[in-house]
């Protein structure tokens, strides 16, 4: 008899926002990805969307002195898998952004050609996961949701 799949609880990551984090988020990343069942080249382009998204809370929401309730920036992961997918959120309780300012490239020519490069970490992330979604609620920071669909080969 088959084993009935496994699930693995969801996870909810605080950390502080400091690129040291972003090993140790990988791999908690990379280890849920596995007991899903996703393919080595599935969990790598998740890895690096998730690893873009924390980027861009370390080096954009906490650039000035915002800070949390409890007084400290905090980076928060949340994963949760599912049988046929993950979705995972990055929050952050930056200074948040309006809506036009979370668009990023669409294409890595559009991204070459900007006196100022910006924008290269969203078009990644929107190239390799299956639904992204951002929120910006007014002086709360940023929300980003992405799902990545699991694809048996």
């Amino acid at each position: 008899m088959d084993e009935p799949p496994r699930h693995t609880p969801s996870l909810d990551l605080l950390c502080p926002p400091q690129t040291g984090m972003l090993s140790l988020i990988r791999r908690v990343v990379a280890a849920v990805l596995r007991e899903i069942g996703f393919a080595p080249e599935q969990a790598s382009l998740i890895e690096l969307s998730v690893d873009e998204a924390c980027t861009n809370v370390i080096h954009h929401a906490y650039a000035s002195a915002q800070t949390s309730d409890c007084g400290q920036p905090i980076l928060r992961v949340q994963i949760c898998p599912a049988l046929d997918h993950v979705a995972i959120r990055v929050i952050d309780q930056g200074r948040g952004v309006p809506p036009e300012g979370l668009c990023g490239v669409s294409s890595a020519e559009e991204y070459a050609s900007r006196p100022q490069p910006k924008g290269l970490g969203m078009f990644i992330i929107g190239r390799f996961m299956d639904k992204v979604e951002y929120d910006s609620p007014p002086g709360s920071g940023i929300v980003l949701s992405m799902v990545k669909y699991l694809r048996v080969p």
